[in-house]
């Protein structure tokens, strides 16, 4: 898996919309986060607002922002406004040959989880972390955990610590204990479950998988994680880390519940609560690198936790 290199402020990182049309304020609340308080130079084509129907303009249009975004020499990463829906039409467009060759950081999470399933299959690692129409709502500890790892500078967190910012995530409970190691790939369960029976389908033997969605109902989230099953999708897979679920309960039932019953019935280990999904409070994970997923017994020292082994120590100029 290819990491690619770290970022530092005064860095040129282009800004897409790969998928549906946005805010205009959220979306200069976002860019005033990525160059005040990343430090980070944005670029972006005059028409990235463009709308057409329910997308950030046609096919065309966003699959020739893409190319321009990659073969930019001056960028070092790629930043998507928002999600929504629309990456997924544009898929065959990408070609992860150019980013293989000239790895830059890819950011963003929700519809775009197809766009981070076809690069760390090609053999990409990117950052599953806030679009630009989220940063401006989010909160400072989720902002600096972003920088740290953008900058790829975090420390190792010791045995039986939590994480610091940008060297993984804590949860808030045990769904199955155990420990696990492997690249770490997901992030929406829909757009997941969209994926099967396509060519840009992860391959999640001996990963660790992460999952998180927002206003799915509880049948639904069971539908998403079954029609996963039954494919086979979830065979070999080495651990499980499940993030937020807003939106996804009924008056007498929790989408949590189902995810954890689905998710317990895997056997493998499995944490919960980890904050990373479509709350504002979105913490970045660093996707296709190694990671360690710990769920301790009870009883055993330590918060349930997800760290990124392979990101740590990765700022440029290092030794």
């Amino acid at each position: 898996m290819i990491l690619p290199p770290a970022l530092r402020p005064g860095d040129v990182v282009r800004v897409v919309a790969p998928a549906s049309p946005f805010d205009p304020e959220a979306f200069e609340r976002g860019l005033e986060v990525l160059s005040a308080r990343l430090g980070l130079r944005p670029r972006m084509r005059g028409d990235v607002k463009a709308r057409w129907r329910y997308l950030a303009g046609d096919d065309a249009r966003r699959a020739e922002e893409w190319r321009e975004a990659v073969a930019d020499p001056e960028a070092t990463a790629i930043f998507c406004v928002r999600g929504g829906y629309g990456a997924m039409r544009i898929l065959p467009a990408i070609d992860p040959a150019p980013l293989l060759a000239r790895p830059k950081l890819f950011v963003g999470f929700s519809d775009v989880t197809v766009i981070h399933a076809l690069l760390n299959r090609a053999g990409l690692a990117t950052v599953h972390g806030p679009v630009i129409t989220q940063l401006g709502r989010a909160p400072d500890d989720a902002v600096a955990h972003l920088a740290r790892v953008l900058a790829g500078d975090a420390a190792r967190a010791g045995a039986w610590e939590a994480p610091g910012p940008g060297a993984g995530l804590a949860g808030t409970a045990t769904i199955r204990p155990g420990r696990a190691s492997g690249p770490i790939l997901g992030g929406s369960l829909t757009l997941l479950a969209h994926l099967c029976g396509t060519p840009y389908a992860p391959r999640l033997d001996g990963a660790i998988l992460l999952l998180e969605d927002v206003d799915e109902k509880p049948y639904e989230l069971d539908r998403y994680l079954t029609q996963l099953r039954l494919s086979g999708a979830l065979d070999g897979v080495a651990g499980i880390a499940v993030g937020q679920l807003p939106k996804c309960d009924t008056p007498n039932l929790p989408g949590a519940v189902v995810v954890r019953d689905a998710v317990r019935a895997l056997g493998v280990p499995a944490i919960e609560g980890i904050p990373v999904g479509h709350e504002d409070a979105n913490f970045a994970v660093p996707l296709g690198a190694r990671g360690t997923l710990v769920a301790p017994e009870p009883g055993e020292e330590g918060p349930p936790r997800l760290l990124f082994d392979a990101w740590t120590g990765r700022a440029r100029g290092a030794a």
